[in-house]
């Protein structure tokens, strides 16, 4: 074998190498990787200075408390740690057991901690690269701005600068000239929709003949406001109904009508009319759907979860629904789709959307015809054994059968305001207040006595424990006769 120069040289080295290691003790071959032995730990012991970085890895320089009041109107009390003038982590408070009603009621400590996980997760949205921090404005608006405002014969602006919406990009503009663009915007549309003219735009534009009337000709009521949440008003300031009631004095710019006639913007209700909720509700109930607070779930027997994906947007309040679980709850979900909440449910219904009046319907057929119902608890605390009159469907009133009838007074829970009688703010409202007009508008209710076998009266304040005391045996079923004040059956 030819051995060149190169090899030569490998081989020599190596083999000094194994020469130099045989040449060690065995025990000599790990000296670098030998352990240090502390006999007395309080004499000497290796430095830790290293500890304080993780020691030190949630020290903070401050704290504040803040509510996270998004539209979900929880209002979670959390607190801001900070380091460095920068959020570093968001925690719950645990200050809700504290706090105390104008009743001097105190919570429970069970409330806490609460929070969800999108408000501790808060910091990422203060500090991240898609939060929108400066004013932008759509193209397509913006270039309606420049171009004066144009409008078609009927009012509405071209479609060009309509049709881009959900498409167009947004463009960044300054503070002042969102400023300008916003009053220009909303002085053009008052004086559009004012007057004579702006009736007949309104017209052509399809809207009802009793929304124009209501108008009275200050287009400054086509602008609508906004202010939030009604739970927000506590710890918001509603800054949109105040901009609406200011709009009276564009109104009176606009129209010269002076300040007794001039009149503000729309105020939207917060919840039944901006179809953010289901608007017909309130509209065939007269109520919001707030009927109870989702604590009370723990007392239930069984849970129907529907038309809310609690597990996903009630998220302070879920741990009232495991706790009911694990209290022997069943829990049924109806949904339109598989939501976050079904996986918890022991039932669970898959409808299609917009079949939930006919379901309901379905379901309040079943458990009447089947008397599926706990009749005492009916008669004492619903308005299923109201009489309703077969003319008109609505309810029969004491004044209907009895001549010169005045409501009775109310003196369990509702507060009547003497006329003049200013509202105290919402905080220092210990009970519900009306007016005596609505009071009067009101009036009482009539149910068919069968022990007596006639019509008798009973007010708002008569159910439970004081509808039993006043001896009345209503009837849930049937047909009635009664005689009106006109003479009629």
């Amino acid at each position: 074998m030819a051995l060149t120069r190169r090899s030569f040289l490998k081989l020599a080295l190596s083999g000094a190498g194994a020469a130099a290691i045989s040449s060690l003790h065995p025990t000599e071959l790990f000296t670098f990787f030998k352990p240090i032995d502390v006999e007395n730990p309080l004499a000497a012991y290796p430095n830790r200075g290293w500890e304080r970085v993780f020691r030190d890895l949630w020290k903070y320089d401050m704290e504040f408390s803040f509510l996270c009041a998004p539209n979900d109107t929880h209002n979670c009390l959390l607190k801001a740690h900070v380091k460095n003038n920068v959020i570093v982590r968001i925690a719950p408070s645990f200050g809700f057991s504290q706090a105390t009603d104008v009743y001097g009621n105190r919570p429970s400590s069970r409330w806490e901690p609460r929070c969800c996980q999108k408000g501790l997760a808060l910091v990422r949205r203060f500090y991240g690269d898609r939060r929108v921090k400066f004013p932008m404005v759509r193209k397509g608006f913006l270039e309606w701005v420049k171009a004066g405002f144009p409008r078609e014969e009927n009012g509405k602006p071209p479609k060009k600068y309509l049709e881009g919406r959900g498409k167009e990009p947004f463009i960044k503009i300054s503070w002042e000239e969102l400023f300008d663009i916003t009053a220009s915007a909303m002085e053009n549309i008052a004086r559009t929709y004012s007057g004579e003219q702006g009736k007949k735009y309104l017209q052509a534009q399809g809207y009802d003949p009793l929304m124009i009337e209501a108008m009275q000709g200050a287009g400054v009521q086509t602008l609508k406001f906004r202010g939030g949440m009604p739970p927000l008003g506590a710890t918001r300031i509603f800054a949109q109904y105040r901009l609406a009631n200011m709009m009276a004095l564009l109104d009176d710019h606009i129209r010269n009508v002076g300040p007794e006639k001039a009149k503000g913007a729309r105020g939207w209700d917060n919840y039944s009319w901006h179809t953010d909720l289901p608007p017909g509700h309130p509209m065939v109930t007269g109520q919001q759907t707030v009927d109870f607070d989702l604590v009370c779930v723990e007392r239930a027997k069984h849970v129907v979860v529907w038309g809310m994906n609690w597990i996903t947007t009630k998220m302070p309040d879920a741990h009232w629904l495991t706790e009911a679980r694990l209290k022997g709850a069943k829990v049924t979900v109806i949904a339109c789709e598989y939501s976050a909440t079904c996986n918890k449910a022991d039932n669970v219904l898959i409808v299609r959307p917009g079949t939930d009046p006919a379901l309901a319907l379905g379901f309040a057929h079943v458990i009447l015809k089947e008397k599926r119902y706990d009749a005492n608890y009916l008669k004492k605390y619903t308005d299923l054994p109201l009489l309703v009159r077969m003319d008109n469907l609505k309810f029969l009133k004491p004044e209907d059968i009895i001549p010169n009838y005045q409501p009775k007074p109310l003196n369990n829970y509702i507060e009547i305001l003497k006329k003049g009688q200013s509202i105290p703010i919402q905080p220092k409202q210990a009970r519900p207040m009306i007016s005596e007009e609505m009071r009067k508008e009101w009036s009482d209710f009539v149910v068919w006595d069968t022990r007596k076998g006639k019509p008798q009266v009973i007010t708002r304040d008569d159910y439970g424990k004081r509808f039993e005391r006043k001896g009345i045996q209503p009837a849930l079923e049937g047909t009635f006769t009664v005689t009106t004040v006109d003479g009629k059956s």
